[in-house]
This record gives C-alpha cells, structure tokens and sequence, in this order.
C-alpha cells in the first residue's frame, strides 16, 4: 500500500448547478441520476479508503445550459466553490478549473483567474463542447494557452448530443436503453484523443500534461486503428489517384514509423483507473503506457463509495505490477504533477 494516495478523478456538485441544469430539464449524467455530495461526503470517503488527496473536477454534461451567460457564471461560482473548497482543507483538495466552453474568449479569461487568482491545480476539459471536439482549430487559443502555462489538463468524457441540451434519457446514446455513461463516456474520450492525434494538437503543444479518464476509454484498444487513419490521410491522394508505386518494405517501413510516432504521443499521456480497475481494461492499458503513467481515480460521488472506495485494493489483485508500481500509481505519479500535495 502506498504512503500517500491520491485520487485524480473525483467529482464536485453544488447544490446551485444542480438547480440550474433542473431548470433546463437534465437531472442525470450519462444516464445517471445526480448523486448528492459535498465536500465532507468526499473527506469521509477518502479517510475509508486510506486516501490523503482527491482533485475536483466538473463531470459531464458540463455547462449545458443554452445560455453563455449563464455558461460563465455558473463555471466562476463553480471554481470558486472548489477553490474555498481546497482552502479550507488544503492538504485534502486541489481541483481542476472548468472552463465556459466553446466561448472561447470567455474561456481564456477564466483560465486567468482560475490559474493566477484561485491557484487551481489544473484546468478540466470534456471531450467535446456542443459538438466541437479537442483538436479543432476554433479550440487552438486554449490549447495554446494551456501550453505555455504547462497546465495539466484532466479530460472528461461527456455524450455527444450536439449543440441540443441532454435533457432526455439517456441522451446521447444511440440505443435508448443503454445508458451514456456504459459506452459513449469511452467511446466519446477516444473520439477526442483521436482528434488531438490526427489534428496534430498533442505534437503542436507538448508542454501539456493530459490526463484521460477511465483508462482512457478505448484507446489501448483501437490505438492501431489511429495509426491505420494516419496513415491513410498521409497517402490520401495517392490512394484516390491509385497511383501508390512504392514496393512493400518502403510502405511497411513508413507504416513502423507512424506506429512509433502515433505511440509515442498516446504513451505521452497519463491515465486514471477510474472504473478500470479490472483485469481486461488494466491489461490492454499496460501494454500501451508504463507505470509511470498511470494515476489512481475513482470517480467518486458518480461511481458509489462500494465501488469508488475499493479501486485501490482492486489494484493490488491484478497481476504484472510490482510493489513499487503500485504505489507510484497510487500516489507518487501524481505528486510529480502536484507537488503541493506532497506530504
């Protein structure tokens, strides 16, 4: 067991957001109801499960509200909260900022203030914003925002519905018995890490430090089918031309060199463990990413105290990792990201 664990990936909800997304008719996210929470629920929770820190941060469906007024106001009152949050108990809270995405402008000023007024640890993205996804260019100033103030950046997945309100079950999901959260969340975070690959955004800003929910989704799985597009979008016009003369050990060798770069980039980033903690989602991602670049999340209050609270214990059953690697995955790599934690 690690000296000090910390969890990346815990959510907060304020009593005020949720009367605001009531207000536009969204009473759930990815399919499930809000849970109740406050800050002391989160201490009870951490001291169960022998955890020292959690990061707060803004679960789907974001800033939904149909109103970019209300969009910046609510994501203001909200870092506030988890700045007031993290002063009151500075050794048990850090959290990551949300920003009122897809204004742009308003998001650059509020990563002013959360950054230099409330010290945040971080700033918090979803996968898409109304549609827009990380790695379009109208999102390039964040990026490069992001990048020159070396952020760390936790993304969160959310459903794609558009520039709609998710007010309807389920929404998002395209089998309306299936709640978003069981696929769409993985689906919708490998969306957007496919995005940033083949838009070049995670090359073109690499003073980012990304952290991907849940394992990343389903990113160790389908990581050699982006390979396979950037491949593809490289010989684009030759293929629509048929005019591809290169012999086959020249193709294979460029294909070898854009699996090492398109590898290269994913094993870049950092992933949590939230709800991943099993053998078949832990597996597929240590044959991606070291140790060193894995984190613990729970995805606490959305994933219940039985489940949130044993993900740690769960790590130490699975098999392939070692003493060491345990406790840096349950602490120490994210202390090198946060050393205000430290002990």
């Amino acid at each position: 067991m690690s000296n000090v664990r910390i969890d990346v990936h815990h959510h907060l909800l304020t009593p005020a957001y949720l009367e605001e997304l009531a207000k536009v008719g969204v009473i759930e996210s990815g399919g499930v109801p809000f849970p109740r929470w406050k800050p002391e629920d989160s201490l009870e929770v951490l001291d169960r499960a022998k955890t020292r820190a959690a990061l707060l941060s803004l679960s789907a469906p974001g800033l939904c509200f149909g109103n970019a007024t209300k969009e910046r106001e609510i994501a203001r009152a909200l870092n506030e909260f988890a700045s007031q949050s993290v002063t009151r108990w500075p050794e048990r809270f850090g959290f990551f900022a949300t920003l009122p995405l897809p204004d742009v402008e308003a998001a650059l000023a509020e990563i002013s203030y959360a950054l230099d007024t409330l010290h945040a640890d971080g700033i918090g993205l979803l996968s898409n914003y109304a549609g827009i996804y990380l790695g379009d260019a109208r999102l390039d100033p964040i990026f490069t925002e992001l990048d020159r103030r070396a952020a760390v950046v936790f993304i969160h997945p959310t459903v794609f519905t558009g520039s709609e309100i998710p007010s309807a079950k389920n929404a998002g999901s395209p089998v309306p018995t299936l709640p978003g959260f069981m696929l769409e969340f993985v689906f919708d975070t490998t969306r957007a890490v496919a995005n940033l690959v083949i838009s070049g955004t995670l090359k073109k800003y690499p003073n980012l430090r990304i952290i991907l929910s849940h394992a990343g989704g389903t990113v160790p799985f389908v990581a050699h089918k982006v390979v396979t597009l950037v491949l593809l979008t490289a010989f684009a016009s030759q293929i629509s031309s048929g005019q591809i003369t290169l012999p086959r050990e020249q193709i294979e060798a460029i294909r070898q060199m854009f699996t090492e770069d398109v590898f290269s980039q994913l094993r870049g980033l950092y992933y949590d463990t939230a709800l991943s903690a099993n053998i078949s989602a832990f597996s597929s991602l240590q044959q991606l990413v070291p140790a060193s670049h894995i984190l613990l999340g729970t995805d606490y209050p959305f994933a219940p105290e039985v489940e949130a609270g044993s993900t740690a214990a769960r790590l130490a059953t699975l098999p392939g990792l070692s003493e060491q690697e345990l406790e840096d995955i349950e602490g120490n790599n994210a202390l090198k990201l946060f050393p205000r934690l430290q002990p």
